[in-house]
């Protein structure tokens, strides 16, 4: 079995903060998102990371720093509109490197807090999903892929429905058989433009192969925007502001917010926000909002 992590896209939805960084590098309370998959990666063998031309000095200078063995594979994209979408890039990395063996594939900006050696152990040989119950079917309009599972078999596969038949999200981590991987194609040049998600994969799958599930409740965060990023902080920090330690604040209010890196704020108040390193805010009032790189913003 080889292990594939997708890091391929742009992150529009968090853009400034995103613009020239990766997502899956950014911080969670302080530590990159990818290296919380990596602790938990349960094989072997060091896993691929499929990215982009843009971003691939990132992720390697990002592996050597920390110590991460792994092979990088690189789409020659550099924006959004070129990119290829997330089974593309699963086919691209398949055909590209001649693969023929179980894949497990995870998405580089999931925070999954289960146990992925328990996920392996109950591979039986059919794809398998990994799902979270979100509580309530309306948790999920139009946000994720939501799988109906009867025992341990999904019957059904929703891509984002606007009205969803379950509470069970599917969190971007997949267990695919050998078998599978030709599917992966014929799937493609099936499927209508613009509908390359896993989602429509699996339900396309669906009548062809079985698919299992395993749901957990461990807990988990598809960093997809700033209120997803911001949720996955306040988790790990017991509900507290992640404020970088070299940030200067003075005389201002930090509320349920993300601060990245050193930066400086003054007689401020700050909530729900993500602020990126280098900024000044000087006398400001600021809610929900994403506050790139070198800002500068002051009200006397």
């Amino acid at each position: 079995m080889k292990g594939i992590i997708l890091a391929g896209g742009y992150a529009r939805r968090l853009w400034p903060i995103t613009l020239d960084r990766p997502k899956p590098l950014l911080p969670v309370a302080g530590k990159p998102i990818l290296d919380y998959i990596m602790d938990r990666y349960p094989l072997p063998e060091p896993p691929l990371l499929s990215t982009n031309r843009r971003f691939a000095a990132d992720f390697a200078g990002w592996a050597k720093a920390r110590g991460h063995r792994l092979r990088l594979v690189v789409e020659e994209t550099r924006t959004e509109e070129e990119k290829l979408g997330s089974i593309g890039a699963l086919a691209h990395l398949i055909e590209t490197l001649g693969l023929d063996e179980d894949l497990l594939v995870i998405g580089g900006d999931n925070l999954l807090l289960f146990d992925l050696s328990a996920f392996l152990g109950a591979f039986q040989g059919d794809t398998l999903v990994a799902l979270y119950d979100l509580g309530s079917p309306t948790a999920a309009r139009r946000r994720y892929g939501v799988a109906v599972v009867e025992g341990d078999r999904v019957v059904e596969f929703q891509e984002k429905p606007d009205q969803p038949s379950s509470s069970l999200a599917s969190t971007a981590c997949y267990l695919f058989p050998r078998r599978v991987l030709p599917l992966l194609r014929r799937f493609l040049g099936e499927a209508d433009q613009g509908k390359d998600a896993p989602g429509y994969f699996l339900s396309w799958l669906l009548s062809r192969e079985t698919i299992r599930a395993f749901v957990f409740k461990e807990g988990w965060f598809d960093i997809g925007g700033r209120e997803a990023y911001v949720a996955a902080n306040l988790h790990f920090t017991g509900g507290k502001p992640w404020i970088h330690p070299g940030a200067r604040v003075v005389d201002s209010r930090v509320e349920r917010s993300v601060i990245i890196g050193p930066c400086t704020i003054e007689g401020s108040t700050i909530s729900e926000c993500v602020v990126d390193e280098g900024v000044e805010l000087t006398g400001v009032e600021l809610s929900r909002a994403l506050v790139g790189r070198g800002s500068r913003l002051r009200c006397d």
